[in-house]
């Protein structure tokens, strides 16, 4: 009753409540903590993921990208809470840190992971300028529905199809490509309970489905460690430690030896397509949960917009500087509304518990890809849902849409989806006799995806 009582004495401050607005959005100092405090709980498996994915490509350390996640996702998370007063929280985004790999891992630029990166941080600067200006609502406007929602919903299956190869659910096969690994070895098995573990909560509505995942998965993992003698986690010999040092991810952004025609164009396509896909991501993400908090009304005016996707920006732009790949705002962001949260205080609560985490480094770097992987599956779960809302019935659509998940998915590369997703909408329109209705935009882009494909 005593902290209820101080916590109520505190969001009538004025002050608090002149920045947050907690009264006029009937909200309380409690209910904002308390729904932080779980959303920062749902989504604190993106400093394990993060690492673990991005720590497997050749020249980027573990520890600094760790580092380095928990302070991006902090600092943009915190813009977003002060400035924007929304409850939505940022961190790297799951599908586009397992699109970050498979493009290096693949082959499919001619680019090292820091350049690669540096044209993330382009994309980020491009994404902050449309913020700043009315340009946002044309780009917004520009890009098919459908389109969007198959760009979706190819990286929810990309991260999902990562997520089964990384737990050795499925294995590569030399004669049909791929098959079902063994499901008896113990990390595989460990896998597959967890995701349906994460399946059964997701039928029953639990909201945290992708955290009990992951957490399902680390203590299976323990106790395959400690009852059947593997050595999947390991335990630290310290469980609190100073934060890994960035030295070996921080400004290596900018540390070019050369650029070739290739490289450039390589770069090019990486600033537009991770433009696009953050763009659309963040703004999406806080217009739903903006919505379920009741912040925006129902004739869909947004509140605060320049300030929020200034933040989802900013974060891209800091967090790539740091060593990781774009920040974007987390569909778990829809359990701080789901709790009652209104206003940025929840978003500030996520922000300083990412701060707290980077102390316990030895603790997050227990997990292996594997161990995270059944999360991921999940995410891809939660994407592959809008495949619904594209509209079927138009020829156009249905073709676009059947391109960008398709190759996305054999080719592995959602770079490539995107490329024929664009391409294949503007041909279907065109010889439909409805060129006029595509905005000049599309045919911009799909240009230069056709020299993509070339140049590949």
């Amino acid at each position: 009753m005593a902290i209820t009582s101080l916590l109520d004495r505190v969001s009538r401050s004025s002050t608090l409540d002149s920045t947050f607005q907690i009264r006029q959005r009937r909200s309380t100092v409690g209910t904002e903590l308390y729904a932080g405090f779980i959303t920062f709980l749902a989504m604190s498996y993106i400093l394990a993921v993060n690492p673990a994915i991005l720590g497997g490509i050749e020249g980027m350390d573990r520890g600094a990208v760790f580092t380095a996640t928990a302070l991006a996702a902090a600092f943009a998370t915190l813009i977003m809470g002060l400035f924007g007063n929304y409850p939505v929280m940022l961190a790297p985004g799951m599908s586009m840190n397992g699109f970050f790999k498979g493009m290096l891992l693949s082959g499919s630029v001619a680019l090292l992971w820091h350049e690669a990166l540096f044209g993330i941080f382009l994309s980020g600067l491009v994404y902050l300028a449309f913020s700043l200006t009315r340009v946002r609502k044309r780009m917004i406007e520009s890009i098919p529905e459908d389109l969007k929602l198959a760009i979706t919903v190819s990286l929810g299956l990309f991260i999902a199809f990562l997520g089964l190869k990384n737990a050795g659910i499925i294995v590569s096969n030399p004669v049909i490509l791929v098959s079902l690994g063994d499901i008896t070895d113990p990390q595989i098995a460990i896998a597959f309970i967890s995701l349906f573990v994460a399946l059964g909560c997701m039928v029953r509505d639990i909201k945290l489905a992708t955290f009990i995942a992951f957490i399902a998965s680390i203590v299976l993992t323990l106790l395959s460690d400690a009852f059947l003698g593997t050595q999947y986690a390991p335990l630290p010999e310290q469980w609190i430690t100073a934060p890994p040092s960035l030295a070996p991810t921080f400004g290596q952004i900018f540390n070019f030896e050369f650029l070739t025609v290739d490289k450039l164009f390589d770069l090019l396509f990486i600033v537009i397509i991770f433009f696009i896909v953050d763009f659309f991501d963040g703004l999406s993400t806080i217009v739903g949960v903006g919505r379920d908090a009741g912040i925006i009304d129902k004739n869909g005016k947004v509140p605060n917009a320049r300030s929020a996707l200034v933040a989802d920006a900013g974060g891209t732009v800091a967090g790539t500087v740091l060593g990781t790949t774009s920040i974007t705002a987390f569909s778990e962001s829809g359990i701080a509304s789901s709790q009652g949260a209104k206003t940025g205080l929840a978003a500030v609560t996520v922000a300083v518990l990412f701060l707290a985490s980077l102390f316990f480094y030895p603790v997050f770097s227990l997990f292996s890809t594997a161990i995270v992987a059944p999360a991921m599956i999940v995410v891809g779960i939660y994407m592959v849902g809008r495949l619904g809302q594209i509209q079927w019935d138009k020829k156009e659509s249905r073709i676009a849409a059947f391109f960008t998940i398709m190759f996305t998915i054999l080719s592995f590369s959602p770079a490539n989806g995107m490329a024929m997703g664009f391409i294949s909408y503007a041909f279907a329109m065109v010889v439909a006799g409805k060129g006029r209705q595509v905005h000049p935009i599309i045919y911009g882009l799909s240009a230069i995806f056709v020299a993509y494909l070339v140049m590949l």
